[in-house]
């Protein structure tokens, strides 16, 4: 008879209500506010205002997340976290910030300090105010990796190809 109680009782606890969605499956229009627009690709805390391109994808430097640091007093400052994604040690690398303008069209460039000896699987965190021109309320800051040395080999960047980068991904992350 306990048996049987317990059966009964277990086949209740399993008979749930199904779980909500919280994102319709049926949606065809996603915006760039969509949650599945960002879920793979992007770095955390990319938006349309600051994003960052792979200018080295099979390198040893990934840009694991950007964000914009707002303060009491315009200017904002941004900041950007790179990390080694190696099972070596990578000797120098630097990082650049582009202004970008509504159209997707880089305004300018600044290049941020040089980071050396980043061990294996560790993330730098690097903050750096825009001081190369005047960055209006539409324009963007991207990040990519200008230049890098390691022992598996040196990097750099192309100013054409990293345009056409940056450029994809602005018409992806549009203004709104």
């Amino acid at each position: 008879m306990f048996s049987i109680l317990s059966m009964v009782v277990t086949l209740l606890m399993q008979a749930q209500v199904p779980p909500q969605r919280l994102l319709d499956p049926a949606l065809k229009d996603p915006n760039p506010g969509d949650a599945r627009m960002n879920q793979f690709d992007d770095p955390q805390g990319a938006s349309w205002r600051v994003f960052s391109v792979d200018a080295n994808p099979r390198g040893p430097i990934a840009i694991t997340a950007v964000e914009e640091v707002r303060q009491q007093n315009p200017p904002s400052r941004y900041a950007v976290y790179a990390g080694n994604r190696e099972l070596m040690p990578v000797d120098s690398f630097t990082l650049a910030a582009a202004v970008v303008d509504v159209n997707g069209k880089v305004k300018a460039t600044q290049m941020l300090g040089a980071i050396r000896n980043l061990k294996p699987q560790q993330v730098q965190r690097r903050e750096i105010p825009i001081r190369v021109t005047i960055v209006a309320p539409t324009d963007r800051i991207a990040f990519y990796v200008k230049e890098l040395k390691s022992e598996t080999g040196d990097f750099k960047a192309v100013d054409a190809e990293v345009a056409e980068l940056i450029l994809k991904v602005a018409r992806r992350l549009r203004v709104p």
